[in-house]
């Protein structure tokens, strides 16, 4: 064997298809590209991409107001390579520290179908935003303290088909020593106490944030559906685990069909019905977890003949399924529905 030869060349393009196929991380396959002119052949053939979306850095005015600057100059490779260096000197200068996580150069973010365009045989794509919250809001960390729970999942085709939100104005972990707590059961007297006002005025506000956000989503992707022949399911989530956005590949077909929504900043919401369930306090024995304020919300298009034939059982199990910390979700998510108090809301289009 000579010395100078490579082994890796060696070995069969499956088995190195196989290979990035495995790795799916979108910056490490466009960054495998620039490697050699096998691997340029080779990676843009991957069928399965995730995707996490860069924060784009703050810029503080002299007036201490904050924005958000986005340079369309850095988004060209050549223009890149000629400035790394006045920012590797900016940095030694600076003593600008390499293990912040949350420090992110104006130049390394990235526009999504700018990463995405030499995938063409792209099938699955799951797109993760950044969340500008460091703690999750879902912690469960038992301190009193806790910030609110929100979980929401929606199903869109060339509209919203479908939508289940869980809240809660806190998610704790019980107390041992807590002697005098009285845990809900679904449909009893303390389950069944109307929700005041105020109570409902929150929901509300967690319901429509949480379509608006999904409705956003839905708007981002249609530009990179719509170029995507072979695609069949997209996947649009944060890094907190709040929201996902779903689509399969009947859904991607119809919004291509569609022709997507003109030039709003997110896709219009159909006319909706919901199903909300409310339970002051509610407790899972089995892992000791207590909601404060547990709101389950089922939405769906009023329009939607296959939303509105399927159970509330049925979405709320399509919506909330897994392991971990998702099976703890779905779980609370099935308790709530099998009370018997429900409040039924109608939506106008939006």
């Amino acid at each position: 064997m000579n010395s100078n030869e490579n082994i890796f060349d060696r070995l069969p393009d499956d088995v190195v298809f196989l290979i990035f196929s495995k790795l799916q991380d979108a910056k490490s396959l466009c960054l495998s590209m620039y490697v050699c002119r096998r691997f340029q052949f080779i990676v843009p053939r991957v069928s399965e991409v995730f995707l996490p979306i860069p924060r784009r850095r703050a810029v503080l005015k002299d007036n201490g107001e904050e924005i958000v600057t986005i340079k369309r100059g850095f988004m060209n490779p050549v223009f890149r390579i000629l400035t790394k260096p006045f920012h590797f000197v900016s940095r030694i200068i600076k003593f600008k520290s390499r293990n912040a996580e949350n420090d992110c150069d104006s130049w390394s973010y990235y526009e999504p179908n700018d990463v995405l365009k030499p995938f063409e045989e792209i099938r699955a794509l799951h797109l993760r935003l950044p969340c500008h919250v460091i703690q999750k809001p879902c912690s469960g960390t038992g301190k009193s303290n806790s910030k609110t729970f929100l979980r929401w999942k929606a199903d869109f085709g060339d509209q919203l088909r479908s939508c289940v939100m869980l809240g809660a104005k806190s998610w704790t972990e019980k107390c041992k020593n807590e002697e005098n707590f009285q845990q809900t059961v679904p449909g009893s007297e303390h389950e069944q106490r109307v929700i005041s006002d105020g109570e409902m005025k929150l929901r509300i506000v967690w319901t429509i944030s949480c379509l608006i956000a999904a409705s956003a989503r839905h708007y981002m992707v249609q530009e990179t559906v719509k170029n995507k022949k072979m695609i069949e399911t997209v996947v649009v989530s944060d890094e907190s685990d709040q929201g996902w956005l779903c689509m399969n590949k009947e859904q991607i077909e119809e919004l291509k069909v569609s022709g997507g929504m003109g030039m709003e900043c997110r896709s219009r919401l159909p006319a909706l019905r919901m199903k909300m369930w409310y339970s002051e306090k509610m407790e899972l024995p089995g892992c000791g977890k207590v909601m404060d304020g547990a709101t389950l919300v089922v939405i769906w298009s009023a329009g939607n003949g296959e939303a509105e034939g399927r159970s509330t059982v049925d979405l709320v199990r399509a919506a909330f399924g897994g392991e971990g910390e998702e099976k703890v979700v779905g779980d609370f998510a099935r308790k709530l529905v099998g009370g018997k108090k429900c409040y039924v809301l109608e939506m106008n289009s939006f």
